[in-house]
């Protein structure tokens, strides 16, 4: 996805207008307009300020990575955490026989 698309999809998703971001940038909403089409780029320093406000890292506002922000923390539960650090002392083979379980066990539950 391109930077003018992902700009888009996080303004809207986040429910503001060109006007709502230009304002938060100190910009005129036409640049927001512009960047949204691909006319303009804006500038590393922009960037990096909407890369703070939608709460994701620069490589995923450019589109470099599907991932919005890998450094957020997680909602996981002490017991999810101790799951996973039993499963990360398996060998290769019962790590793939823990997932087929898992994945038969979501099966038949549906």
């Amino acid at each position: 996805m391109d930077f003018s698309t992902r700009l888009k999809e996080l303004r809207t998703d986040n429910d503001m207008l060109q006007s709502d971001l230009a304002e938060k940038l100190n910009l005129k909403s036409s640049a927001i307009s512009k960047y949204e089409k691909g006319l303009t780029q804006p500038s590393i320093e922009t960037i990096i300020k909407l890369a703070d406000i939608f709460n994701v890292t620069v490589d995923y506002l450019v589109g470099a990575s599907d991932i919005k922000n890998p450094y957020e923390v997680s909602r996981i539960t002490p017991s999810e955490a101790d799951l996973v650090d039993n499963f990360r002392k398996l060998t290769y083979e019962n790590k793939i026989r823990i997932d087929e379980r898992i994945k038969t066990m979501i099966e038949n539950s549906i």
